[in-house]
């Protein structure tokens, strides 16, 4: 679905959960703390959950951020990168 068909729909009442969306999710903790790295693993396992539980979802893929590259973008590069890549 294009943005415009998206808006659409949920303009005619319909849910984001109601549309057939290919879908990532991005995790990402600001430390290394031990806290921190359960949370980035509980982060990952809920949104993996959510978005495979979904019928009108396909999973793409999860972009994971430990923090610890604060300002090294690559992930975030390589995100926009796969967006322009599935968006073909």
């Amino acid at each position: 679905m294009t943005l415009y068909e998206i808006k659409q729909a949920l303009a005619n009442g319909k849910t984001i959960f109601d549309l057939p969306l290919k879908v990532c999710y991005y995790a990402r903790v600001s430390t290394e703390k031990e806290e921190q790295i359960n949370s980035l693993e509980n982060q990952v396992a809920f949104f993996e959950d959510y978005i495979k539980k979904n019928i009108n979802w396909t999973y793409i893929c999860g972009y994971v951020d430990e923090g610890i590259t604060r300002y090294d973008f690559s992930k975030k590069r390589k995100l926009y990168e796969d967006d322009r890549r599935w968006k073909k």
